[in-house]
């Protein structure tokens, strides 16, 4: 019975067992039922997403592409990449992404191991490469995703360049309200696009006129080829400095340095350029180096007078030599006397052309320039400056070797090239407190002439090379201004030619200056002689210096020309209206009336009576620039410097009344 009833109870039990299975069973079978249509539902999603992805990478209007994050390469890039970047598809798919940005990006690993630890990149700038090799702006981000089984990188980037150009064109705005210079934007060949109110104000153009005219419109001919230059610098991508004369609408000449560089300006290449006024800059350092030249002057005062005296001498002994030879009746040695006189007196003169021309400061361009030859120039610059390498009172010796080039011609201002030899000279005679050697040798190069100054001095120090030419730059303390070398690099340079230097510290220094031959036709023309009037010529001679007028006098009584004197200018506006000339030369520094007064009245007579303008000559003996407006407002037609031999004279008034060629 006990056997029974265990029996039982384990079927019972078993049976219980069963109802709990079948339950479970039961409960399970809904799970799973539950878990599939979960399934089926989740897996719909991810179908709906995966389209919903692939339609927004496909028409996004922004580039998007996908990147494997160890290789960099790229495994898949939308429509819009492939069109923007000009490359095909199959092109980029073959790329790494570090083929399409700018060397200088920023590190990708870097931007990768950021997104791994916040799960995305934050907006940053990035440059890319178009396939056309242009420079594009853009803002990417991104984050990291799985993508055909790799860990990799999707990236959205935005074309950012209209809105960079629309920046930088709202900081030029700024730029040109803000600012106290004259600043503008022109395009590649010159023509103004835009232009500040101080641009405006200062070059005296209303902007709209302003912006219907190139720069070239405001710059002097002789500078046409520094904006040319320049302009070649500015499209290589340079920053450019230079220095220009703008002419204003008053016709005002104000010297600007000049900042440029290119710009993108309304989609277009362009140019910005930024003026600085140097008038008062350059009228300090023109006040210096007349300084400058003027302590010069002083230290050669000793050899000057010393020259003079001589010359004196030789004038004083050759007059009574003359008048002894004359008295006693030996006309030839008479005229051998006074021919002595002669040179003595051109010879004076000379010296104080010299003088004048080293210590005047001049400005003015090379349209006012003529050809000269380089080594006539030479000699007188070493004339000038004998009393500095050949003074009996200093123990220290100097040999100076002069070597020449044949018909060494140059088109300039004589002026201002026998500035830089003579600061040359003196700079490398101080390099030789002690004595040494000095050589100045011209030699003819490629259709060139180049001009070397060597000294045997201490040379320039390494430190020192690189500033020589630096507006200030000196190591002579206070004894220097330090404006000599860079005055001589700007005077070079305006002559369209090139400063070298070669130094060695202990044995020397040598300065190379290269200039432009002139052509073999223009030298000619220096040798052409003025054509000879077939008619005595009408001359009237106005001065209140009676001695001059008797000179004028003796030597025009045996030429082809009639001369007439008038000791003030009553009377020579009084023989005006009585007689026809031909040609009036008239001192410019009389008491009563001044030589531009008088040829002011000479003009207003010829135009009231009806007659052509007679050609007036202005005489004088200053070395003071004279205002043009004022030379042209008083008739003048040409300045005639004293002292002139006559005979030149002769050539000035047969070439002024000779009729036009």
């Amino acid at each position: 019975m006990d056997r029974i009833k265990c029996a039982l109870d384990r079927i019972k039990e078993l049976e219980e067992l069963l109802e709990v299975s079948e339950r479970k069973s039961d409960i399970l079978t809904n799970l799973l039922k539950e878990a599939s249509a979960e399934f089926e539902q989740t897996l719909a999603q991810i179908k709906i997403s995966e389209s919903n992805f692939r339609a927004i990478f496909e028409n996004a209007p922004e580039a998007i592409y996908i990147i494997d994050t160890v290789t960099h390469r790229i495994l898949d890039c939308n429509p819009f990449t492939v069109e923007w970047l000009g490359y095909s598809r199959q092109e980029i798919l073959s790329m790494k992404v570090d083929d399409i940005l700018e060397p200088d990006s920023k590190s990708i690993p870097e931007n990768i191991r950021k997104a791994s630890d916040d799960g995305r990149v934050h907006i940053q700038e990035r440059r890319f490469i178009k396939n056309d090799g242009s420079i594009v702006d853009a803002e990417i981000t991104g984050t990291l995703v799985e993508y055909q089984g790799k860990k990799s990188f999707v990236a959205l980037v935005r074309d950012v360049t209209e809105r960079k150009k629309i920046e930088a064109l709202s900081r030029y705005r700024e730029l040109f309200k803000s600012v106290s210079d004259p600043v503008f934007i022109n395009d590649p060949k010159g023509r103004f696009l835009e232009a500040n109110d101080v641009a405006c104000e200062i070059f005296g153009h209303p902007r709209d006129k302003l912006l219907q005219m190139a720069i070239k419109n405001l710059t002097r001919p002789a500078q046409l080829d520094t904006l040319f230059d320049t302009g070649k610098r500015i499209q290589r991508g340079e920053t450019v400095q230079f220095e220009l004369d703008v002419v204003t609408k008053r016709g005002v000449a104000i010297p600007f340095e000049f900042h440029a560089r290119q710009v993108n300006y309304k989609g277009q290449p362009a140019v910005l350029s930024v003026a600085r006024n140097l008038s008062v800059r350059k009228k300090m350092e023109e006040t210096l180096i007349k300084s400058e030249r003027l302590s010069a002057v002083g230290e050669m005062a000793s050899g000057i007078a010393h020259n003079f005296n001589n010359l004196l001498q030789m004038i004083m002994g050759g007059a009574e030599a003359a008048l002894a030879k004359l008295d006693s009746g030996k006309i030839r040695e008479c005229r051998e006397a006074i021919r002595n006189i002669w040179n003595a007196s051109q010879r004076g003169a000379d010296v104080v052309r010299r003088i004048k021309d080293f210590t005047l400061v001049k400005t003015g361009e090379l349209d006012e320039a003529h050809i000269f030859d380089l080594d006539e120039l030479i000699k007188e610059a070493v004339e000038l400056t004998k009393p500095l390498w050949r003074n009996p009172s200093v123990s220290r010796r100097y040999h100076l070797n002069h070597i020449k080039a044949r018909e060494s011609f140059v088109k300039g201002k004589p002026s201002e090239i026998y500035e830089v030899l003579v600061n040359l000279i003196k700079n490398g005679l101080e390099a030789m407190p002690l004595g040494g050697f000095m050589t100045i040798s011209s030699m003819h190069h490629d259709g060139k002439i180049h001009l070397t100054v060597s000294d045997s001095g201490h040379g320039i120090s390494e430190e020192h090379f690189q500033r020589i030419f630096e507006p200030f730059f000196t190591t002579k303390g206070s004894k220097s201004s330090g404006l000599g070398l860079s005055s001589c690099y700007g005077i070079v340079k305006k002559h369209r030619g090139e400063m070298q230097v070669q130094s060695i510290p202990g044995q020397g220094t040598s300065f190379t200056i290269v200039l432009p031959l002139a052509q073999q036709q223009d030298a000619q023309q220096l040798q052409k002689q003025a054509p000879v009037a077939d008619h005595k010529l009408n001359f009237l001679v106005i001065d209140d210096e009676i001695n001059i007028l008797k000179m004028m006098e003796l030597f025009f009584e045996d030429t082809k020309v009639k001369v007439i004197t008038a000791l003030t200018a009553e009377e020579g506006l009084r023989a005006i209206r009585q007689d026809d000339f031909d040609v009036i030369l008239c001192d410019l520094g009389m008491d009563e009336m001044n030589g531009l007064e008088v040829g002011k009245e000479v003009k207003e007579y010829c135009h009231k009576a009806g007659k052509s303008k007679i050609p007036f000559l202005l005489y004088t003996g200053l070395e003071k620039e004279l205002d043009l407006e004022k030379l042209t407002d008083g008739g003048v037609d040409r300045v005639v410097k004293k002292p002139i031999p006559c005979e030149d004279l002769l050539m000035i008034i047969q070439k002024i009344t000779s009729p036009p060629a």
